[in-house]
């Protein structure tokens, strides 16, 4: 997920042939979905431990989240003053920013203003200030509370569909600049849910596989053919001659902002066929020979936000050479995007290493406790 959002937020040459290639689903479907589903698998294991332990734990790793998202966001500052200030041919992303640059700042601080591609991580953090909550339900009343879960979400999702979340937004201080980005809360927190859902059902049957449907394999199969095929514009002469096909084209079923139903269904019978190919891998190792790009594809994923917070960063020092004098040529373009790939192995080593380090220094201080105290016992005769 992390290599397919990293090339479609590129651009060009590669971004008209990647972004939503499938139908209608993209890489932050899955990057939310999977999110959810690990948060899940971790943090489940504390319900247990007494005390707000969980809830500790999830917040931790908000604030850690929110951290990053400031870095990224005063890099942008920085960015978009300095193209401001040169006057440059090229603008920053952040057009609201260029224009009023302390308050976009500062409504980025609070998670009203979301510059272009700076809108995953506030999204992230919300939902998991808001997670621990669904996971006490789900570890206390299980299938009762997974069931109660589901259905809040999907409430709230069916709210979005009706535009609710802008009742609420007017009610935010017109002193904050207001972009809600290309994720609206209410709509995109119903995927962010259902990974939820899903890895803690794997977490609650000591991860076993459930097993695959035939007819729910070939029915998404056919959803996902189909709507391949309206995304890419085959079926626009037969939706002129069927008022069904004419209707279900339209907009409002297939938004991105607040993740329509039609997009909704794309992306689960995406899950359910991905799903099946897992578990036909685990049985007959069809994947087996993608190995060692897996390996790499896994690393990356172990430091997911350190690796997403600096291709954000990277993508906006690269806007000078996108359009304009300086721009790069096509093929100039490709030979970039492949370095730009192989370079987000930089973030994730460096982080790798930073925690090997500290692991290796709560160590040494653990070890030193041990000999002062055994220094401080008295000594027998």
């Amino acid at each position: 997920m992390l290599i397919i959002m990293a090339a479609d937020h590129f651009g060009e040459p590669v971004f008209q042939h990647l972004y939503e290639f499938a139908g209608y689903v993209s890489a932050a479907e899955g990057f939310v979905f999977l999110s959810g589903m690990l948060v899940a698998l971790v943090y489940s294991r504390y319900h247990n431990a007494g005390g707000a332990l969980l809830e500790q734990r999830v917040w931790h790793r908000a604030g850690v989240i929110y951290l990053y998202h400031l870095m990224v966001l005063l890099a942008v500052f920085v960015f978009t003053v300095l193209t401001d200030i040169s006057g440059a041919y090229w603008k920053s992303f952040a057009t609201e920013m260029q224009a009023e640059p302390i308050r976009g700042l500062l409504s980025g601080v609070f998670l009203t203003y979301k510059p272009p591609m700076l809108d995953v991580l506030p999204l992230y953090v919300i939902l998991m200030l808001f997670a621990p909550f669904a996971l006490r339900w789900m570890t206390q009343y299980r299938h009762v509370g997974v069931t109660m879960v589901l259905l809040g979400s999907g409430g709230i999702w069916w709210a979005a569909q009706y535009m609710f979340g802008d009742t609420l937004q007017a009610l935010l201080p017109g002193a904050l600049m207001l972009r809600t980005g290309a994720f609206h809360l209410l709509g995109w927190q119903f995927v962010f849910v259902l990974g939820m859902v899903l890895g803690f059902l794997r977490f609650d049957s000591k991860d076993a596989f459930p097993r695959v449907n035939g007819w729910l394999v070939a029915l998404s199969v056919a959803l996902v053919v189909y709507l391949f095929l309206q995304r890419h514009g085959y079926l626009h002469e037969a939706a002129q001659h069927s008022p069904l096909l004419a209707w279900l084209q339209e907009y409002r079923h297939i938004a991105r902002d607040n993740m329509a139903w039609m997009r909704l269904l794309n992306f689960l019978a995406f899950v359910y066929i991905a799903a099946t190919l897992i578990a036909l891998h685990k049985r007959y190792g069809i994947f087996n020979w993608l190995a060692l790009p897996g390996r790499w594809l896994a690393f990356l994923g172990q430091h997911s936000l350190q690796v997403f917070a600096y291709h954000l960063v990277v993508l906006y020092c690269y806007i000078p050479f996108r359009w304009g004098d300086w721009a790069l040529s096509d093929n100039q373009k490709w030979v970039l995007l492949v370095v730009f790939l192989a370079s987000l192995s930089l973030p994730a080593w460096w982080h790798q290493r930073y925690l090997k380090q500290k692991k290796a220094s709560a160590n040494r201080d653990l070890q030193d406790k041990r000999i002062n105290a055994m220094g401080a016992l008295p000594q027998s005769c």
